[in-house]
């Protein structure tokens, strides 16, 4: 995505890929073991810090929601001495004052010092190539592999990340699909001195929970999430932008236009995209003239956007599914951004008010192939040894699934303009994950926050259930002991699940833990039908075969071209999505 470009080192010679997008906003800041470019969009510019002053070099990008605030608190009316100040009372991590999407530097001449992050969530990327004379970073992929390319260096297939891809539809945790190229993980920053280069975690989410009532938890999810979608809109407004917003038929997005209008945000653009007449286009074209919002909807239709592969790709490397862009691409390519601020969304908002666990209990183990979208090749990754510690399934699936899987699909808007959910709001998703998780589970006390808040919200059906939510009551699962194994009790409700599942099992019927391999999509009545594409649209379905044979002579690794030939001629739709995602990063990598 748009925004620095820079190299410690020296290399006088060293070059800097070159920048076609002349729309960015360009400018440089040059030192005897250092260069660093700005290649950022035209929007929030305050926000935005690119200075060299005598004892300091400070950049930061995105938009910094609580900066107005800060500069209040510390008393400056420059932010670049609001920064100076913060970093001086509070160190290394002073960046962790920040709310919003973000990423930036600051250079400490006199200890030669530099502290390079990425915010809570890593939805604003840093990546990052140590090299023999010093460190190349920057916040887009196409930044770090041209440039490894303009200065003849190795740029090899990380076949890791390549099967991360193929399983989980993302890298995780530092992985890229090129092995020279790491990626800053969610709370992360790089310390760069005299000692070498260390990453270092500043901030760590928990799931925890501490005691508290319906109550308590319904009052502090209104509070917190007020104060985020306030800051996100209020964040408009200091520049004198119009409000634009995804909307769907599901809850997320919903509730960050619900409350934004509630808050008096009334001038809002609902924009979704889906196959014509589903849920997802209904629902929202329901509440967005039900509210007397602007409604803007493209239909995906055929699925002709999935041709689009090759423009994706270059925004992503490959770190995640291509698809995962492409549908919501296909309508924003379309807008013309410059009078509109943040992209304001209901992103992972399910899984953070929700859950990732599927039953009302803290499962420590953490293992690959939790949250992925297909199991076909995942015995590759038997090996894969994580680099980072996780509290839980949930705490693994929230830095993986959530922030380096989900949070990718931001990269398309931030293209425009910066995107942002209020669900990521780092105090409101704390408090969140602090809830007992028997409130959680089922959507419980999501469901209760909308009765009891913002009722009106719970009139329109789900898309998820194809009818409107209900109130939930959830029980704690009882168990006992059989023949030295826990079971369900007779009394739980799971009872008759697991006593057919274990006849089957011992009938030879089912293997023991056997689930779906890949996610499938078969119907037409979906936001995105992809076999129904498939089947239904030739044109679409010569496209992909065509693809794959045209490109497949890319993959340099014979056992990884194997798997992908035979997972691409052998799997289902979704499969064959992910094949091609990957093609054509390594097809890009390597041209």
């Amino acid at each position: 995505m748009p925004g620095f470009l820079g190299y410690i080192g020296n290399n006088p010679s060293f070059t800097f890929c070159s920048e076609e997008r002349k729309q960015l906003v360009q400018s440089s800041i040059k030192g005897p073991t250092y260069r660093i470019e700005r290649r950022t969009i035209n929007k929030f510019l305050q926000d935005k810090i690119f200075v060299d002053a005598q004892d300091f070099i400070v950049i930061t990008e995105g938009v910094i929601l609580n900066r107005l605030e800060l500069m209040k608190e510390y008393g400056e009316i420059s932010f670049f001495d609001c920064v100076v100040n913060l970093y001086r009372k509070l160190g290394d991590t002073f960046f962790n004052r920040f709310r919003g999407s973000f990423s930036g530097l600051l250079y400490d001449k006199q200890l030669d010092k530099w502290l390079i992050y990425t915010d809570h969530t890593g939805d604003k990327q840093v990546f990052y190539s140590p090299l023999e004379d010093g460190l190349l970073f920057g916040t887009e992929m196409r930044f770090m592999v041209e440039t490894l390319k303009a200065n003849h260096l190795p740029i090899t297939l990380n076949k890791t990340g390549a099967y991360l891809v193929l399983t989980h539809g993302f890298t995780m945790e530092d992985h890229t699909l090129v092995t020279e190229v790491k990626r800053l993980a969610p709370g992360h920053y790089l310390r760069y001195d005299i000692s070498g280069l260390q990453e270092i975690q500043y901030h760590l989410f928990s799931n925890r929970p501490k005691q508290m009532t319906v109550e308590e938890a319904v009052e502090g999810i209104d509070c917190l999430f007020r104060q985020a979608v306030k800051r996100q809109f209020e964040k408009d407004r200091e520049y004198g932008y119009k409000h634009i917003t995804t909307l769907s038929g599901g809850l997320d997005s919903r509730m960050t236009v619900w409350v934004a209008h509630q808050l008096g945000y009334t001038e809002q653009l609902n924009t979704t995209f889906s196959q014509s007449n589903y849920l997802d286009f209904t629902i929202a074209q329901q509440i967005a003239t039900d509210l007397k919002h602007e409604f803007l909807f493209k239909a995906l239709d055929h699925g002709n956007f999935i041709k689009n592969l090759d423009d994706i790709t270059p925004l992503t490397y490959g770190n995640a599914n291509f698809f995962g862009l492409a549908h919501g691409k296909s309508l924003y390519d379309l807008i013309n951004f410059e009078p509109f601020g943040i992209m304001h969304t209901g992103m992972i908002g399910d899984a953070i008010v929700g859950t990732f666990f599927r039953t009302p209990e803290y499962k420590t183990e953490v293992k690959i192939g939790q949250g992925a979208y297909s199991l076909q090749l995942i015995e590759r990754l038997n090996d894969y040894r994580f680099k980072y510690a996780y509290e839980n399934e949930e705490i693994f699936c929230l830095y993986t699934r959530a922030f380096t899987g989900a949070n990718e699909g931001m990269v398309g808007y931030q293209e425009r303009t910066e995107a942002i959910s209020p669900f990521c709001d780092v105090d409101f998703l704390e408090f969140c994950y602090s809830i007992p998780l028997l409130l959680r589970y089922n959507h419980k006390v999501y469901f209760d926050w909308i009765f009891r808040k913002y009722p009106g919200a719970a009139e329109y059906v789900w898309e998820k259930i194809k009818a409107k939510i209900q109130p939930v009551q959830n029980k704690e699962f009882k168990y006992m002991h059989l023949l030295g194994r826990r079971v369900p009790a007779i009394t739980d409700k799971r009872f008759p699940t697991w006593l057919k599942g274990s006849i089957l099992r011992r009938l030879g019927l089912r293997k023991k833990g056997e689930k779906p391999k890949t996610l499938t999509i078969p119907g037409k009545d979906n936001m995105n039908p992809v076999d129904y594409w498939y089947n239904e649209n030739v044109e679409l379905r010569e496209f992909m075969n065509i693809y794959w044979e045209e490109n497949k002579h890319y993959v340099p690794d014979n056992l990884l071209l194997k798997d992908m030939e035979n997972l691409f001629n052998n799997g289902v739709v979704y499969d064959k999505l992910q094949i091609l995602s990957t093609l054509s990063a390594i097809k890009l990598i390597y041209q």
